[in-house]
């Protein structure tokens, strides 16, 4: 019996780590281009053999590696939660975790806004995402929290999810549009710094005007705030 060198053993362990490296980054590369494609095209409009070809990867190894079209609808949105999860969890009121959340979305995912609003305008049922959208639910227990900071005051209030769900429409639907709405409504030679900052105000406005003011805990060891 041929007994294994200490060479060919490392020599096998090194492929296995190349071919574990490979795979990565033909997820990774395929991944992008779909959340590309899926923005641009819609779901409906884009094949695997696509993506593959958007990515310059083999169509067989991203069939393998992340299964079907549906399949790799998922994997989009999760491998864009988390990110925007960490912007949402140090936030200690509405406003600075949908502001947070904006601003990491607009200069970092544009297209994953978009990728949302083809699969909703596509009629793509929700539970196709097979996913809990864990930042949404990070803002909402904000919302919730610091609506009953004022229990008075917060039976006059909008139900805090209706409230999240505007928000994210705004920043979704502003997105998807706002090239056509920035050339109807004249402001296309306006500079977009100031209309992203303007944007911006009104998407905090809305918690501002619908939430109680968030009052900083008191430290009673010290007599300040924490």
């Amino acid at each position: 019996m041929r007994l294994t060198s200490e060479h060919e053993v490392s020599k096998e362990r090194r492929t296995g780590r190349a071919r574990r490296g490979g795979r990565a980054q033909v997820e990774e590369r395929a991944l992008v281009a779909a959340q590309r494609l899926f923005a641009e095209r819609g779901l409906h409009g884009t094949t695997v053999r696509d993506i593959a070809s958007e990515a310059g990867v083999s169509h067989a190894l991203v069939h393998r590696y992340l299964g079907s079209k549906d399949e790799i609808l998922v994997a989009v949105i999760k491998r864009n939660a988390t990110p925007v999860l960490d912007r949402a969890r140090s936030a200690a009121t509405a406003r600075e975790a949908a502001l947070s959340m904006f601003r990491e979305l607009r200069t970092a995912r544009p297209d994953y806004l978009k990728l949302l609003a083809r699969v909703v305008m596509e009629g793509v049922p929700f539970e196709a995402a097979e996913h809990d959208f864990p930042a949404l639910r990070r803002l909402i227990e904000i919302t919730e929290d610091q609506a009953r900071s004022d229990p008075d005051k917060a039976r006059e209030l909008p139900e805090p999810r209706v409230l999240v769900a505007a928000v994210v429409a705004l920043a979704i639907g502003w997105t998807v549009s706002e090239d056509w709405l920035v050339q109807a409504t004249g402001l296309s030679e306006s500079d977009s710094p100031s209309i992203e900052a303007s944007v911006e105000r009104i998407l905090v406005s809305l918690f501002d005007a619908n939430l109680p003011s968030a009052v900083p805990e008191r430290d009673e060891r010290g007599g300040g705030t924490r």
